[in-house]
């Protein structure tokens, strides 16, 4: 979009759009701004670019560029309230909330759960049929395929966290949920550290009471210290390229797995050997091998309804 013939003709155009800015005259500004950023990425450009966006009533691209660099608002009161009143222009309450979770926003987190707050009372006016729509096609995600899924999830988004949180509470206890999806809802409450009790079925059927302020991350897991340990210290030094295959699909099946990972994966290394087509060691026992092979037979199975939509092909359940 810029394709500048030199940098001296990149720095009069950045000039020139923050002249633009500084009178106000914000379509010209977010039009020279996107061209300068075009060329170079930086958080400064980044919160210009969309300062500008914003005040020009482009609340959607605002959007787009801002999601970008999150981390770039994270260093001033100005730059937090940015991002944002940008999210809330775009109904993105959730991520709202888990901006405002986040360490490096403590300063400023009472200030923006008020802003979020009011935002979201004011949209079950303006929305109302909006939101019970999503709402709807949220609670039942366990209908559809894992596209359609992911897609509904994404838009439900877009509802205030009481909304939200009575979906989730009825997701994670639908057999018919993708195990992918359910542990991505179980890292929204992570995220959002929302202080609840939630019911979830997990992959052997049976029912547990998750205290939300227990759930840790992922990688935070034993189970996932190991495996990364052998990727990358003894796999990795002999074969990068199998290393770094099952480290993805290692990185799905724990997702799947969670919150309960390490109960299942109980020796990592040799999980991890599984995974690579390894021999396992002499002191892995034949039951111990066959429960490992079992499990991961079943999470495969999880995994190719996952690449149908990811490869854009028919997704639907048999």
């Amino acid at each position: 979009m810029g394709d500048f013939s030199s940098p001296a003709a990149k720095e009069q155009a950045l000039k020139a759009a923050r002249a633009a800015a500084k009178a106000e005259h914000w379509s010209i500004a977010a039009s020279q701004f996107e061209a300068v950023y075009a060329e170079e990425q930086t958080p400064e450009l980044n919160r210009e670019l969309v300062d500008s966006l914003y005040h020009n009533e482009q609340y959607l691209r605002a959007e787009q560029y801002a999601a970008e660099m999150d981390a770039a608002y994270l260093s001033s009161q100005a730059d937090f309230n940015l991002r944002l009143v940008v999210a809330l222009k775009n109904r993105q309450f959730i991520f709202a909330r888990e901006f405002c979770a986040l360490s490096a926003a403590a300063d400023w987190r009472d200030q923006g759960l008020s802003q979020i707050i009011q935002a979201e009372d004011e949209s079950r006016t303006t929305l109302a049929t909006t939101q019970r729509l999503l709402a709807k096609q949220f609670a039942h995600l366990g209908d559809v395929s894992f596209g359609e899924q992911r897609q509904r999830l994404e838009q439900a988004r877009q509802l205030p966290l009481k909304e939200f949180m009575q979906s989730v509470q009825y997701l994670l206890v639908d057999p018919f949920l993708h195990p992918l999806i359910r542990a991505t809802l179980l890292e929204e409450l992570l995220r959002l550290r929302v202080k609840a009790t939630v019911k979830l079925q997990w992959l052997d059927e049976q029912m547990y009471t998750i205290d939300t302020a227990d759930l840790q991350p992922v990688n935070a897991s034993r189970a996932a210290a190991g495996i990364r340990s052998y990727f990358q210290e003894d796999l990795g030094q002999r074969d990068p390229m199998m290393a770094a295959n099952a480290q993805q699909t290692v990185t799905l099946q724990l997702m799947m797995l969670y919150p309960f990972i390490d109960k299942v994966v109980t020796q990592p290394t040799s999980w991890a050997r599984l995974v690579a087509g390894e021999d396992l060691p002499p002191e892995v026992t034949a039951d111990e091998k066959n429960d490992m092979i079992a499990w991961q037979q079943r999470l495969n199975r999880f995994m190719a309804e996952l690449f149908g939509p990811l490869n854009g092909e028919n997704a639907e359940k048999p």
